[in-house]
């Protein structure tokens, strides 16, 4: 339909197609048609909005074609490493005490090693990958701002609209620390991307929190408040994982330059640095 769009409009189509197939797929599938949808709108807009998607070169602003490798171990850090110090808070809070894992854990870390790397990609190529590059005339923390309300406002049909995600706990507290959490993400993973100009650090940070989180909030603590432990301190956007994911993400802003290399450009108008 046309050869480029300007960041400002692809950015605004981008963000109102993938908003509209979240509200409209929240209830199919259990929601696997949306966790799928910021990939899916990264296609439709490079392959039919825009042909930006039939040159190898519009592939590249994606942060695709470099590993960062040097921020791995940062990353790693500041996703399981804090959804294991969430846990350890619990304990010290006295809401729950560690346990030996029993049950299916192994089988379920297997299925989350298996599916989870998929499903992170589907999203960070749309937030970190597409959209935030695409952001940039905002200010870089703007731009980063913007991704993590977006963010939040394409998980809200499937918080509310479906029993699936975050039914439990007191709906306003929730998500209060759901909303603030996904923003702390945000900047986490989008200075991530910044710093490496990749998006596989966004990914692997992703992924290595829903696994961490999951398989040690269900596997490695007994509690009879579960409520507490699973909303409010150590779940996915619990308290813990809120403060321990802003302080690395902090941590990142300030000293981005020496964790792992150099900044890079992401600018999609410069894609051979991508």
């Amino acid at each position: 339909m046309f050869p480029r769009l300007p960041d400002r409009t692809a950015s605004i189509v981008y963000i109102a197609l993938v908003l509209a197939v979240a509200l409209g797929t929240a209830n199919i599938a259990e929601g696997l048609l949306l966790a799928v949808s910021p990939l899916l709108t990264v296609l439709v807009m490079m392959l039919v909005v825009t042909r930006e998607g039939y040159r190898r070169a519009g592939w590249r602003p994606l942060g695709m074609t470099r590993l960062g490798l040097r921020y791995w171990p940062y990353t790693l850090l500041a996703t399981a490493g804090v959804s294991a110090l969430a846990i350890v808070g619990v304990v010290l809070a006295g809401a729950g005490s560690l346990t030996a894992p029993s049950g299916d854990w192994l089988r379920s870390s297997l299925l989350l090693c298996i599916t989870g790397p998929i499903l992170a990609f589907a999203e960070e190529i749309g937030w970190r990958g597409y959209l935030q590059p695409r952001l940039e005339f905002l200010g870089e923390r703007w731009a980063m701002f913007v991704v993590g309300v977006v963010w939040i406002c394409w998980h809200l049909p499937y918080i509310l609209l479906t029993p699936n995600y975050h039914a439990e706990g007191q709906r306003a507290l929730v998500l209060i620390l759901f909303g603030s959490t996904v923003v702390a993400f945000s900047f986490l993973f989008g200075y991530l991307r910044i710093r490496s100009g990749s998006v596989w650090p966004a990914v692997l940070a992703h992924f290595a929190h829903n696994a961490s989180f999951a398989v040690l909030a269900t596997y490695a603590i007994t509690t009879d408040r579960p409520v507490v432990v699973n909303e409010y301190l150590a779940g996915d956007t619990g308290l813990f994982v809120l403060v321990g994911t802003a302080a690395f993400a902090i941590a990142l802003a300030r000293r981005g330059a020496t964790v792992g290399g150099d900044p890079v450009e992401l600018s999609p108008q410069t894609p051979g640095r991508g």
